[in-house]
């Protein structure tokens, strides 16, 4: 017999969450601290709901459906579903789905949109989607880099134009000791980056605070490997990595961005060039990362070396009004 019923934040079920993350993203690995972690920073005035699915007793999926606080708009909501391996196939994922919409249909306002993500890897998963009605919005490919295989001698030359245009680079570590405002002016340079970065959907900018928990609050977070490009005291790019404390040999790499006015002067290049670097020293095997395939910076990674790994895929489905 199946039960589907809200999580429990016990140890044991935090366990479990995380084993089963595990079992279905294996290249992806969480820990409790970590997951714990972003369910204690999730803002309070946008509704989530996570589940867990019980076969005979034992939990055997994790599920979530949540407003999009990352990209708002009423009505929309996003689901991600997790059936670990040993279960898959069994109509578990379709009974949680259900029980997703039969409780959305409750929720105040109208269902205008339902989001999702998977990997091209995962035909099931697709089909599964696609036979809901949703359609795939965009591709955003991973890729890896051999951090002891890189050579930076090619790429000299977008230091040199970078310097000469009088553009340097410091780490947050650095820019702490200096500046008072250094969270609010990663803050505006990470928001006003994002604006133009390839989406599904138009971009909410989170709120100072919680930009600092979620970003600089984060268990992961390296003030020394978070590489800003400036020009005098103004921040016009950004390149950040992160520990996994899952996988102490991998590094992963965040948001790199430049203004849109510095572009093409070689500072997103140098700042990748300072982050790798940062990657040997630490002693990392690899890093990885993520981009929309059209976006720029995807081909800058892939110059630099960064191997294509299997790509996200981001799905939507619009609902109509009396749905």
């Amino acid at each position: 017999m199946m039960t589907i019923r809200p999580f429990e934040p016990t140890d044991q079920e935090y366990a479990t969450r995380v084993a089963i993350h595990n079992a279905v993203w294996p290249a992806e690995p969480t820990t409790i601290d970590y997951m714990r972690f972003r369910d204690r920073v999730w803002p309070q005035e946008y509704f989530i709901q996570r589940l867990v699915a019980e076969v005979n007793g034992q939990i055997v999926a994790t599920a979530n459906y949540c407003e999009t606080h990352w990209s708002y708009r009423p009505g929309k909501y996003d689901i991600r579903i997790n059936v670990h391996p040993d279960h898959q196939g069994q109509g578990i994922g379709r009974a949680i789905y259900d029980h997703m919409m039969a409780e959305l249909a409750k929720r105040p306002g109208t269902l205008t949109m339902l989001t999702s993500l998977t990997q091209e890897d995962r035909p099931a998963v697709i089909r599964f989607l696609t036979n809901r009605g949703f359609q795939q919005q965009m591709r955003f490919p991973s890729s890896a880099l051999a951090v002891d295989q890189f050579d930076p001698t090619p790429f000299a030359g977008a230091v040199h134009r970078m310097t000469t245009r009088g553009i340097h680079i410091a780490t947050l570590a650095e820019l702490q000791q200096r500046d008072p405002d250094w969270q609010a002016h990663v803050w505006e340079l990470d928001c006003t980056c994002t604006l133009d970065e390839p989406l599904p959907d138009a971009f909410s900018p989170p709120t100072l605070a919680q930009y600092i928990a979620e970003e600089l609050e984060t268990p992961s977070f390296l003030p020394e490997a978070w590489f800003m490009a400036l020009d005098g005291d103004r921040y016009v790019g950004m390149a950040v990595l992160y520990k996994d404390f899952a996988d102490p040999d991998h590094l992963q790499a965040g948001f790199t961005a430049v203004r849109r006015e510095y572009r093409r002067l070689g500072i997103a290049t140098a700042l990748k060039l300072r982050a790798i670097d940062f990657a040997k020293q630490y002693g990392a095997k690899r890093i990885t990362t993520g981009n929309e395939e059209h976006n720029p910076m995807y081909q800058i990674n892939l110059r630099l070396g960064f191997q294509p790994l299997p790509a996200k895929l981001a799905f939507q489905k619009e609902l109509p009004s009396d749905a």
